[in-house]
């Protein structure tokens, strides 16, 4: 998550992260303190966009809440 959180921020991009535990703010806020060097960033470069978005079929399953598209959907744009 860490690296996650990192390289959000340094997209410039807002992130709300929700954690009540002390020590995992503490961590949260060390995106501040260190950048991702460019192997990193190169990796990240090199994931296929397909697998950084999900898919509404993420969101289906026979437990739960929503087992079809249509369930899922709600006609709307």
């Amino acid at each position: 998550m860490k690296i996650c959180l990192q390289w959000v921020y340094e997209q410039g991009v807002g992130c709300i992260v929700k954690s009540y535990n002390k020590n995992r703010m503490k961590e949260n806020l060390d995106i501040f303190d260190w950048r991702l060097n460019s192997v990193d960033l190169k990796k990240i470069s090199e994931i296929p966009q397909e697998t950084l978005r999900p898919s509404a079929y993420d969101f289906i399953h026979d437990k739960g809440p929503y087992k079809s598209l249509e369930e899922l959907w709600d006609g709307e744009i």
